[in-house]
C-alpha cells in the first residue's frame, strides 16, 4: 500500500538518540505511513539500530559520495526515494507527537491548492527536562513577516513532493538552509498553510550546538545573507566578514 505521507530523516551519528525519533513515529495514530532515513556519511550503529526495529516502513539509506555530504543533499536524496505525495522533514533527535501525520493530512485535505504546511512545536531543553510552548505569529502565512524573521519550525514542514523534487534544498548553506528553502518557495509563489495544533516536541542539546560559537549568532548572519541575497535588504560586506570569522572560529572549535 502507498503510504499517505513519507518521513525524510538525514541523519550523522545520531545513533544515541534516533530510536526515540522512530519511537514517536512508530507511536503515530495513523500508521500509513513511511520514513526515508538518509545516513550522511555516519561511523556509528545507527544502521543496526535501525534495522533492529524490523519494520518496512522504515528504509535505511547511505547517502552516495556522488549526492555530496550535508543535510540538505541527503534531504535531497531521501525525497527522491520517498513514495507518498507529501514529505514530511523531522530531524533525527525530534519527537513527534502521536497527531503529527493526521494534522498535516488534514491541512492538505482542507486546503488542497497549499504546496506547504508547517505548526507549532514544543521546545524541550533536554538538560533541564523542562518542555516549553514556542509561540508563532499565528497569523495568514505572511511573506512580509518571513522576509523578517524566519518563523516556520522547519521540523514540522510538510510540502508537496513535487514541489521539493522540483525545488531542492540549496547545499551551499550548511546552516539556514530551512530559510532559504522557505523564502525562495514563498517568493516563487508557492502557497503555505498551518496549524495551531503542536505537532513535534523540538530537543534543545548539546549535541546540536555549534562548539565554540555562539550558534544564534551564525544562524542570525546566514538569515541577513540570504535577505541580502534575496533583495530584501541592502548588501553590506560586513555580514559576509562575519560569517567567514564565525565558520572560522567553528571549524577551530571542532578540531
Amino acid at each position: 500500500m502507498k503510504p499517505e505521507i513519507s518521513f525524510l530523516i538525514a541523519t550523522r551519528n545520531r545513533g544515541r538518540i534516533i530510536g526515540e525519533t522512530i519511537d514517536s513515529l512508530i507511536a503515530q495514530e495513523n500508521e500509513n505511513w513511511e520514513a526515508i532515513i538518509v545516513d550522511d556519511h555516519g561511523s556509528d550503529d545507527t544502521e543496526k539500530i535501525i534495522a533492529g526495529y524490523n519494520d518496512s516502513r522504515l528504509k535505511y539509506f547511505r547517502l552516495p559520495d556522488s549526492h555530496g555530504m550535508g543535510a540538505c543533499c541527503a534531504r535531497n536524496f531521501a525525497a527522491a526515494e520517498a513514495r507518498a505525495d507529501i514529505v514530511a522533514i523531522i530531524d533525527s533527535d525530534d519527537i513527534a507527537y502521536p497527531n503529527r501525520v493526521d494534522v498535516t493530512l488534514e491541512a492538505f485535505k482542507k486546503n488542497p491548492s497549499s504546496d506547504v504546511f508547517y505548526a507549532h512545536i514544543d521546545i524541550w531543553e533536554e538538560e533541564t527536562g523542562i518542555v516549553r510552548e514556542r509561540k508563532l505569529p499565528f497569523t495568514p502565512f505572511d511573506l512580509e513577516k518571513l522576509k523578517k524573521d524566519n518563523f516556520i519550525p522547519h521540523s514540522t514542514v510538510a510540502m508537496k513532493r513535487l514541489v521539493l523534487l522540483n525545488n531542492p534544498y540549496n547545499s551551499f548553506f550548511r546552516l539556514a538552509e530551512d530559510y532559504e528553502l522557505t523564502t525562495r518557495l514563498a517568493e516563487s509563489g508557492k502557497k503555505f498553510c498551518y496549524s495551531r495544533e503542536k505537532i513535534l516536541k523540538y530537543r534543545v542539546s548539546r549535541e546540536g550546538v555549534s562548539v565554540g560559537v555562539d550558534k544564534k549568532e551564525i544562524l542570525k548572519n546566514y538569515s541577513l545573507l540570504i535577505q541580502m541575497l534575496r533583495g530584501w535588504i541592502k548588501y553590506d560586506y560586513q555580514v559576509i566578514e562575519k560569517i567567514n570569522q564565525l565558520e572560522k572560529a567553528r571549524e577551530n572549535g571542532k578540531n
